[in-house]
């Protein structure tokens, strides 16, 4: 018969295993999970570290203390998982990396906290192993990127041509304001005919 998996004769090696679960989650969900923020993504870290956990044999309270939240809030975890995991793919994407991390993890025995647990050069050849990789997610993320560029390119130009604008609107706001407080109500056509003639002059040679 197999033996039962008991939580409390493994206390040090539970601690190591949740530590390291707390980091992949961290890492993959970009947040800290100890966090009273209530953003989807920290939502849906606190929910794989909670779901995973549980699969190890956690109880609901035991996994709370490791994120601050009460055992309340984890069984809530628990119940709307399979919704979240069936309504939106990137959490499912990002569930399913943190999974296959985790389970790695604990079947190799390599409990050492590692926030890198997959070196930056292997993330893509990782990415593409998984059986739920979307290659389609990611080309559309490289098709944001690539449209951020695009629009820090489109921000600089008309930043630029804004500056000129005020450079061009500095170099004559004497002469705007001497008109605007000089001309009377009701007069502004004389006064354009005079400038006329008056600049007709001064740039003759």
């Amino acid at each position: 018969m197999k033996k039962k998996f008991n939580p409390e004769t493994t206390e040090s090696k539970l601690n190591n295993e949740a530590i390291a679960l707390l980091e992949i989650c961290e890492n993959t969900f970009h947040c800290d999970l100890q966090s009273k923020s209530r953003k989807i993504n920290y939502v849906y870290a606190r929910m794989a570290f909670s779901s995973l956990l549980r699969k190890r044999g956690y109880g609901f309270s035991k996994i709370g203390s490791f994120i601050d939240r009460d055992h309340a809030t984890i069984i809530h975890y628990e119940k709307n998982l399979e919704v979240y995991l069936n309504t939106d793919i990137v959490f499912k994407n990002r569930y399913g990396i943190v999974k296959e991390g985790f389970e790695a993890i604990c079947t190799k025995n390599k409990l050492k906290v590692t926030a890198n647990f997959i070196e930056k050069k292997d993330k893509e050849n990782y990415y593409l192993s998984l059986p739920h990789y979307n290659k389609e997610l990611i080309n559309h993320i490289n098709f944001l990127n690539k449209q951020k560029k695009d629009l820090h390119l489109t921000i600089e130009q008309m930043q630029f041509k804004i500056d000129a604008l005020n450079q061009s609107e500095n170099r004559v706001k004497t002469l705007i304001d001497i008109v605007s407080q000089r001309t009377r109500i009701g007069t502004e056509q004389d006064v354009e005919k005079k400038l006329h003639i008056w600049y007709n002059g001064v740039y003759e040679k």
